[in-house]
């Protein structure tokens, strides 16, 4: 006879987030619903951190029927709708629960799911324009704890891609020596500030004119202010689109590098670059017409249409 699964345990909470990590990973993390369905995951991971120690104590306590129905018994109580606690009081359980859970992570859980439901219950976009960096690595960083605590890993909740990037993550939002980057932006903008009004403007043009879409990602020098560009290797594989032009081919890129002309702001890796706020992964966009895509040579191609008659009777 087949043991039917709680709804409260922590196996089938953990198959609700793996159901809401693949829905998350169809998006790119610049995308307002991968975003959205990150908090999904996180809410279904908090529960299954506390569910780990027992499906009663994610029972609502004010109605002990609740705790009846979290032991597998059905109550007798009419209209009886069972209830877990609200997450917001789940993610305080699971600092007592779960082993290095700690109360950073708890303020992040809070936020996150704050911004979920300032999503779904107003007209507010919290995730419209929320850069990747300032989250993700945090996120990456709860999940690892909580799945831990449920016997799971990274890679059974996103697959061995994402779990790889996962793990860069938290591993630059734990090097302390990143942290170091902000005394040299701060030095440039020392230095850029003591310069004539001249020489800024002839710096800026320069800037704009030299640091072009074509070699990376532009954004604004944390420094001076100055157009700049960010560098970064390919995340995953690109998405395509073909429409009447053509073939779209957009690609996540990870930064890898700034530099700035300008002021001449140099940072190389991605945990310092985190550290300096410019972590935010960027989509490469390509555009190719059919042909130039799939490598047809037209004249090869037109003459043996020449050569085969496919016309002739059998």
């Amino acid at each position: 006879m087949t043991k039917t699964i709680h709804e409260w345990s922590k196996e089938a909470f953990f198959s609700k987030a793996q159901l809401y990590a693949e829905a998350m990973s169809e998006h790119n993390d610049s995308n307002w619903q991968f975003g959205l369905w990150s908090a999904f995951v996180l809410e279904m991971l908090v529960r299954a951190g506390v569910a780990a120690t027992s499906p009663v104590l994610v029972a609502e306590n004010k109605d002990w029927n609740n705790l009846l129905y979290a032991l597998g018994n059905d109550p007798q109580k009419q209209k009886f709708i069972a209830k877990s606690a609200p997450v917001t009081e789940l993610v305080i359980r699971a600092q007592d629960l779960c082993t290095d859970f700690t109360r950073e992570h708890a303020n992040f859980c809070t936020s996150h799911i704050a911004r979920r439901n300032s999503e779904v219950h107003s007209g507010s976009l919290p995730f419209e324009n929320l850069g990747s960096s300032a989250w993700l690595p945090m996120f990456y960083s709860v999940c690892s704890v909580l799945l831990e605590e449920i016997g799971e890993n990274l890679e059974s909740l996103f697959g061995s891609d994402i779990a790889e990037q996962a793990k860069e993550d938290i591993e630059a939002l734990q090097d302390d020596t990143a942290k170091s980057v902000k005394s040299t932006i701060s030095a440039h903008e020392t230095v850029w500030s003591s310069k004539s009004d001249t020489e800024k403007e002839k710096l800026k043009k320069q800037a704009e004119s030299i640091s072009l879409r074509h070699y990376g990602h532009r954004i604004d020098c944390p420094s001076c202010g100055c157009t700049a560009l960010v560098t970064g290797k390919a995340a995953g594989a690109p998405k395509r689109t073909v429409d009447d032009d053509g073939i779209t081919e957009r690609q996540l890129m990870k930064p890898e590098s700034f530099q700035c002309v300008a002021c001449g702001l140099k940072i190389a890796g991605y945990s310092k670059l985190l550290s300096a706020g410019l972590g935010d992964s960027y989509s490469s966009t390509s555009h190719y017409d059919a042909l130039e895509y799939f490598n047809v040579d037209i004249d090869e191609h037109i003459r043996g249409m020449m050569e085969d008659d496919n016309n002739e009777p059998f």
